[in-house]
């Protein structure tokens, strides 16, 4: 049995990046990029008006006031778009708006607001220091400056960057293929009704949503029976994939078939068993060939939530690095416990949680039942509570982490 930070750490050294192929940007959103992103120009490409006002010189406005105005000659209007204008002498303003390039020799711009135009004069009513309502060519991104970094995955507002650069096809990793397999003779698919002691296929249903969530395309291969053959047979298939998931049958019991199945197909299991709850009894390994990236396979308890929960701590970090995604650790704040939960033994706890704020900071609660069946303490949840494995009983009132679903 390992810990869960062994665990994570044996998945993500042992998963390789998958390729890289070029996209469109407009295909681009949710993909992570394989190489960085020089910008080929400056962003904004010019000094431009972050408002509506009249582009001024600061020294010519120093006294202004609204007991004692600053009066400026209008020289004309510039509007976003248009090219840029002559430069601006002194005791002259020109009328601008928002987005509309500075013309040279102004260095501020003073509101609408704080002016009167009369005719073809204004009347500034306060001062302004430089630089003011001044967007500064380059304050954003600069030319032959990193704009984005490899492994990033590309949010829609840092495809908008991308659009701001020019950048019509970009170099991302290839979206990995993860087959899934859910097990056992008591599940069926969810357009049969169950007959006596079976069950209808939740998981594949969480785990293809968990997939994509990270950034993968899942192909599920269905409901495989406890059976050897049958099993070893699915295996073969799985493993022309990208990764593997196996749902179920991971256990110690007559009819846990998995473990020995993937040993049988060559799989080498890097681990068995973590020391958390819920979700123990999971396992991890490689399958390795001379043709391919290794194909990582991680094999899940059957219980929904401990399914969802190693998905959450060990799946998903291996998926975003076959992705290609940088490593980056899970967002975790402290919470104070608003009831007490038992915990008497040495596993880390990841319990279902419902945080809120109130008038002293973030308070948190169990959503019920911590049974490993019931799904829908994990629907209710927005947060695990993170119990270590030293810690004990906690109490109300106590400070925890919690991990952000």
């Amino acid at each position: 049995m390992v810990n869960a930070a062994e665990a994570k750490e044996i998945i993500v050294q042992s998963v390789v990046e998958s390729p890289s192929e070029e996209c469109t940007l407009a295909e681009s959103a949710g993909r992570v990029l394989a190489d960085d992103v020089i910008a080929p120009g400056d962003i904004p490409p010019f000094d431009n008006s972050s408002m509506d006002g009249y582009a001024v010189r600061a020294d010519d406005i120093r006294s202004a006031s609204l007991d004692s105005p600053v009066t400026l000659e209008l020289t004309g209007e510039i509007a976003a778009g248009d090219p840029p204008s002559g430069e601006l002498r002194p005791g002259f303003a020109a009328r601008i708006m928002t987005g509309a390039p500075v013309p040279p020799g102004a260095d501020a711009v003073a509101e609408q607001e704080l002016a009167e135009a009369i005719d073809s004069i204004v009347r500034i009513l306060s001062a302004a220091n430089p630089g003011r309502n001044i967007r500064r060519r380059g304050e954003d991104i600069r030319r032959g400056g990193r704009a984005l970094e490899k492994g990033t995955r590309l949010t829609p507002a840092r495809v908008g960057i991308l659009a701001s650069l020019g950048i019509q096809n970009v170099k991302v990793h290839r979206r990995p293929r993860v087959a899934l397999i859910t097990t056992g003779n008591e599940v069926v698919d969810v357009g049969r009704n169950p007959g006596p002691g079976q069950i209808r296929n939740s998981n594949a249903f969480t785990l293809e949503g968990l997939i994509r969530e990270s950034g993968a395309d899942p192909v599920n291969l269905g409901i495989v029976p406890d059976s050897t053959a049958e099993l070893a047979a699915r295996i073969r298939m799985a493993l022309l994939h990208d990764a593997v998931i196996t749902s179920g049958g991971v256990s110690v019991g007559k009819y846990d078939l998995v473990l020995d199945v993937l040993k049988s197909e060559g799989v080498e299991i890097r681990f068995w068993k973590a020391n958390i709850k819920p979700g123990m009894p999971m396992a991890f390994g490689i399958w390795k060939s001379e043709k391919r990236n290794p194909v990582p396979v991680f094999a899940l308890p059957g219980n929904p939530v401990s399914s969802m929960v190693t998905f959450r701590q060990f799946v998903r970090p291996g998926l975003e690095k076959l992705c290609g995604v940088r490593a980056q650790p899970s967002l975790r704040i402290k919470a104070v416990l608003g009831e007490d939960i038992p915990k008497r033994d040495g596993k880390r706890h990841f319990v279902r949680g419902i945080a809120r704020n109130d008038e002293h900071g973030i308070i948190v609660m169990t959503t019920g039942s911590q049974s490993s069946g019931v799904l829908t303490s994990m629907a209710e949840a927005n947060c695990l509570i993170v119990l270590p494995e030293d810690a004990r009983d906690g109490k109300k009132g106590d400070s925890v982490e919690i991990e952000l679903l």
